[in-house]
């Protein structure tokens, strides 16, 4: 399965996973200092939209090594997704929810214009032959194959979040 493809299959899996919540359970939050589905939502898209930002960062900016992927899909699988109880780090002020949606449609209307954005891109780029990298601020560097995997993994982690919120109504 291609990047495109993967893309495609975690964001269906990501739109069944909040197929049947009401707006009132979107909103919903376990504890004062946790985020309901909606937030988890914002902050799903505030991530993919730095990731398109990576994905167009010019080889003049970037750092190369010999390699097209640094960490890979399932080391990024086992970090964000497996190990996600262990491996939790507060969101960056600029990932963070701020209630930007007002419902789900907003918030998967965002998600599917960013993410059909990054797939026009990958259209046009094949960035699993680029070597160049791009600094994560927890990871470090990255290819763009990498910032693929890591967007997947990422929305991965946040679908198993939202699940156990989803637990709680």
């Amino acid at each position: 399965m291609n990047l495109q493809e993967k893309i495609k299959a975690n964001t269906e899996l990501l739109l069944a996973s909040i197929k049947d919540v009401s707006e009132t359970n979107a909103t919903f939050k376990p504890t004062a200092d946790s985020w309901s589905i909606l937030e988890c939502l914002e902050h799903i898209f505030l991530v993919d939209v730095g990731v398109s930002k990576t994905l167009t960062v010019g080889p003049n900016q970037e750092i190369s090594n010999d390699k097209t992927e640094l960490i890979g899909a399932d080391k990024l699988h086992h970090i964000l997704v497996n190990k996600r109880k262990e491996f939790k780090v507060p969101a960056p002020d600029f990932v963070s929810p701020t209630g930007r949606f007002q419902s789900l449609a907003e918030a998967t209307q965002s998600l599917q214009i960013i993410l059909d954005k990054i797939q026009a891109h990958l259209k046009e780029q094949d960035v699993t032959k680029e070597t160049q990298t791009v600094k994560h601020p927890r990871l470090g560097e990255m290819t763009k194959t990498d910032w693929i995997h890591f967007l997947i993994a990422h929305t991965n982690r946040h679908i198993e979040q939202m699940e156990e919120v989803r637990k709680l109504f």
